[in-house]
């Protein structure tokens, strides 16, 4: 078996000869950098659901506020928005869920604890935050029986009685404990624990928040490995640079056979981290959501309210 680094394409390219086992630890590296890429890549298409179901949020509150619609059509069509992105966001979250302990095995092929030690972070989330709880037994409860939103909430409050009070807006999405009480698809434990009324956006910031928490863990758990893996595909970049004289474009490993009066290729990969690129400006773009549940927007234009954001 013969095993080469050789740009993939016609012409007289340069060859680079690498042992079995350089081979093998390229191919894992791949592996781990997919991987750790497919987490990164989750956790961005939870966040992005979880946005749209805020940004729905302020989109009708605003909307409410200039035009103060009040009819049953108006309202309807409010609910379903707000479903739909409680809908999105709840499925993403089981994508997440679901597939985050095979993506960090394999970038941890090694350790064979390391399933049971991300089961443990999501454990010990469901069990110190009733959101938490609330969140996935909902996930459940829509998945199989009905919808999540019962009831909104829409009005404006003055702030102050002051001159420089303002006329606030909110809009608030209640799941009501009668509406899942009563169905074998919610959770009995999770609903004895539940108010008549539970407000969706908090209990979803709390939720959101705790799993903001574990993927930061998970992310300390697995960049030893996919560092190691990227600077092993970068360091036989550069030693086939080195011989090919110019940044090389479609370079891969190859295995083959040795034929004449052509090797006969049994497999390749391609080498390249552009891809994983996408990864890092992941990492970069989405930091830690510490106390995501105590966070809210306001476009409010009160100047000591101001004065206060700027200390």
């Amino acid at each position: 078996m013969k095993y080469t680094i050789r740009v993939w394409a016609l012409g007289a390219y340069p060859e680079l000869s690498i042992e079995e086992d350089q081979y093998n630890n390229l191919k894992q590296a791949r592996h781990c950098l997919s991987a750790a890429l497919a987490i990164e890549e989750k956790y961005e298409l939870l966040l992005s659901n979880y946005l749209d179901l805020e940004k729905e949020c302020l989109s009708i509150t605003s909307d409410y506020m200039v035009r103060s619609s009040t009819d049953y059509s108006g309202f309807f069509d409010t609910r379903l928005a707000f479903n739909r992105r409680v809908v999105n966001l709840l499925t993403s979250t089981k994508l997440y869920i679901d597939q985050i302990q095979q993506h960090v095995k394999a970038c941890l092929p090694d350790r064979l604890d390391i399933g049971n030690e991300v089961k443990a972070l999501f454990s010990a989330e469901y069990d110190n935050n009733f959101e938490y709880r609330f969140m996935e037994a909902l996930r459940n409860y829509v998945q199989h029986r009905g919808l999540a939103v019962h009831s909104t909430s829409l009005g404006g409050q003055w702030t102050s009685h002051d001159e420089d009070g303002e006329l606030e807006y909110k809009t608030r999405l209640f799941t009501h404990k009668a509406e899942v009480d009563s169905d074998s698809a919610f959770k009995k434990q999770v609903s004895k624990e539940m108010q008549e009324k539970v407000d969706l956006i908090h209990a979803t910031r709390v939720y959101v928040g705790s799993i903001s928490k574990i993927h930061c863990e998970i992310r300390t758990l697995v960049t030893p490995s996919s560092q190691n893996s990227r600077n092993l595909i970068l360091e036989s970049i550069n030693a086939y640079e080195a011989i090919n004289g110019s940044k090389p474009v479609g370079l891969n490993a190859i295995r083959s056979i040795t034929k004449e009066p052509v090797d006969e290729t049994i497999e390749k990969f391609p080498l390249l981290l552009e891809w994983d690129d996408i990864r890092l400006d992941l990492i970069k773009k989405n930091n830690s959501l510490v106390n995501l549940n105590k966070r809210y927007v306001s476009n409010s234009t009160n100047s000591k309210a101001l004065q206060r954001s700027s200390r």
